[in-house]
């Protein structure tokens, strides 16, 4: 049977459990725990198989199917605003990834940012993933929203003055974009 976790409060569930969890649990979004699929609203619902254990633990030695049917949104099924921020930003993402192939390998990443360390963080995980977003594009323009996610989750969960953990960080992530966007730290850009 396919276990889901809550983005939200983090709890594991099987999938029967996730409808009175919605109850309980206003803001929960689920992610399938074999396949990391996020699934919004109650798409879950449909998602009743999953990747073997062997695409799981060999990954790209195994050669890869398609991803499932049920993952796939409909057409028809309305998107919050911030599944279309992020699809938007997915958009983004693999025009930049196509128009300067091979560059970001050469690019040099920033592991640890002095300036970044000795930053006040504000105390909401919200806010700290807005001040880290703000400061990931600003001194790396142009990074790929899945490397500016993982970025900005590490940042806060790894700051000194760190009141988050990564799991607290990785949930209020889409949330934190959309309020970048909203406040205007950072733009979305065709």
């Amino acid at each position: 049977m396919v276990s889901f976790v809550c983005n939200y409060c983090q709890e594991t569930l099987k999938k029967a459990k996730l409808d009175p969890h919605t109850q309980r649990c206003r803001n929960a979004t689920f992610s399938c725990i074999d396949c990391s699929v996020d699934f919004a609203g109650t798409a879950y619902r449909e998602h009743t198989s999953c990747i073997s254990e062997t695409e799981k633990y060999q990954g790209k030695m195994k050669k890869a199917k398609p991803a499932p049917r049920a993952a796939q949104k409909p057409a028809s099924a309305p998107q919050s605003t911030v599944d279309q921020l992020v699809a938007k930003a997915q958009q983004i993402e693999d025009a930049i990834a196509a128009g300067s192939a091979g560059e970001s390998s050469k690019r040099k990443r920033d592991s640890g940012v002095s300036a970044w360390d000795s930053a006040e963080l504000p105390a909401d995980t919200v806010d700290a993933l807005v001040a880290a977003l703000a400061h990931a594009c600003a001194s790396e323009p142009g990074v790929a929203f899945g490397d500016l996610k993982k970025k900005c989750i590490r940042m806060v969960a790894k700051h000194p003055k760190a009141t988050a953990s990564k799991s607290e960080a990785k949930s209020a992530f889409d949330r934190a974009v959309l309020a970048a966007l909203v406040r205007g730290v950072v733009a979305l850009s065709a």
